[in-house]
């Protein structure tokens, strides 16, 4: 059968068909990722929120204790602190009637702020109500003991494992993101892919680059700390378990050390929560600059760290671990007119072929970085099991 010739008009209207069909989805491409990446900034805000309360409920306590003690001088800092924990539970609360999560993980959180026995709702408004209600109180006074045993009580555990609940619930959601934003992006690939190769090779191009950007920096949110660079605390964990077990299996030497920002604390107090941020992206740059790309390093707290040095013998850990801590001894931030000093503690241990898991070998690096706390700081405590000592 003989083929009939397409013509100019034909030709001309299936390109532009199909340079708009390209267009098209490169915008909603566009969109759709725009829109994943504002929604897992939010989730980030959350789970910011949330792990920055369970910080605040700890200092509200300590200073409440201070001020039983009858020392007047916290008062500021005390009203400060419940002002902002007050603050961030609102703005949280506010994310959650805006409605931006899937329907179940929407639930579950509607569940834990407002639908428990004991909800997270109730639980911040009794923890607030009794810290105020301490201050009307003088410095000293007995009649705080009632008011200060409920809120130590509350602290202690049923706060902290309810905002733990919320950061699991907000990291489950931006991972859920990440895989839904993932399915539309081969979707639209493929789309493409079909509908014209050729004019695909115009147009397609940049719409993959953009692709690859959005889908790195979601990855990037779900999985690292934005301000230090280092991996979050679940990434940690997945990397170092994987490593471990490799180590292993192949019988590869790996050590694992627990360093932590001395007087971070006094930064804060002293200085605001801006030095401490400054204090924090120093740290993580020096970290950057001195650490292999081999090696898996995350943010497990506020000022503490973990470093797993793949392919390791204890004597090369122990240079790596004094090489840190003198990058970091040598780091100077200005902040203002003061310039801010940092130093770090560092324990340091081998990881042993024969046994033990993850959460034994971060708690024996975690034991030897108190010991070098406890011996003056701006040190390294090596794990005497290898026949070392302390360096410093």
């Amino acid at each position: 059968m003989r083929l009939k010739p397409i013509s100019a008009r034909t030709m001309t209207i299936g390109y532009t068909v199909a340079l708009l069909i390209i267009a098209s989805l490169s915008m909603a491409s566009h969109i759709v990722l725009e829109y994943g990446l504002k929604s897992d900034e939010g989730s980030a805000a959350i789970i910011n929120k949330s792990g920055r309360q369970r910080m605040l409920s700890q200092r509200i306590a300590s200073l409440a204790i201070q001020y039983r003690q009858g020392d007047a001088s916290v008062n500021d800092d005390l009203n400060s602190a419940i002002g902002e924990f007050e603050t961030a539970h609102d703005f949280m609360v506010t994310t959650l009637q805006a409605g931006s999560l899937s329907d179940d993980n929407q639930r579950q959180l509607q569940e834990i702020f407002f639908n428990l026995p004991h909800p997270l709702d109730a639980q911040v408004h009794s923890f607030v109500s009794d810290a105020r209600g301490l201050m009307q109180l003088s410095p000293g006074s007995a009649a705080i003991d009632p008011l200060l045993s409920r809120m130590l009580a509350d602290a202690r555990v049923p706060l902290l494992n309810t905002l733990n609940a919320v950061v699991t619930i907000e990291q489950r959601e931006s991972e859920q993101r990440i895989v839904r934003l993932e399915h539309i992006q081969w979707s639209i690939l493929s789309i493409v892919l079909v509908t014209l190769f050729v004019e695909a090779t115009v147009i397609f191009r940049p719409m993959i680059r953009r692709t690859i950007e959005y889908t790195a920096e979601l990855l990037r949110l779900a999985t690292t700390d934005s301000l230090t660079g280092a991996l979050n605390r679940r990434s940690f964990f997945e990397k170092c378990t994987n490593e471990i077990a490799r180590s292993r299996r192949l019988g590869i030497p790996a050590c694992m050390l627990m360093v932590d920002l001395d007087h971070f604390k006094k930064i804060n107090d002293t200085y605001g929560h801006a030095a401490g941020d400054d204090a924090l992206a120093a740290v993580g740059a020096a970290f950057r600059q001195t650490l292999r790309s081999i090696d898996i390093w995350g943010r497990l707290g506020g000022e503490e760290f973990g470093i797993f040095l793949s392919e390791t013998n204890f004597s090369e850990a122990a240079i790596m671990a004094e090489r840190l801590r003198a990058c970091v001894d040598a780091i100077s931030i200005q902040h203002g007119q003061h310039r801010i000093r940092l130093t770090v503690s560092i324990g340091c241990t081998t990881l042993p072929q024969e046994a033990g898991e993850l959460d034994e070998v971060l708690r024996a690096a975690d034991q030897l970085m108190y010991q070098a706390k406890q011996s003056g700081r701006n040190r390294v405590v090596l794990d005497a099991r290898a026949g070392a000592g302390d360096i410093s």
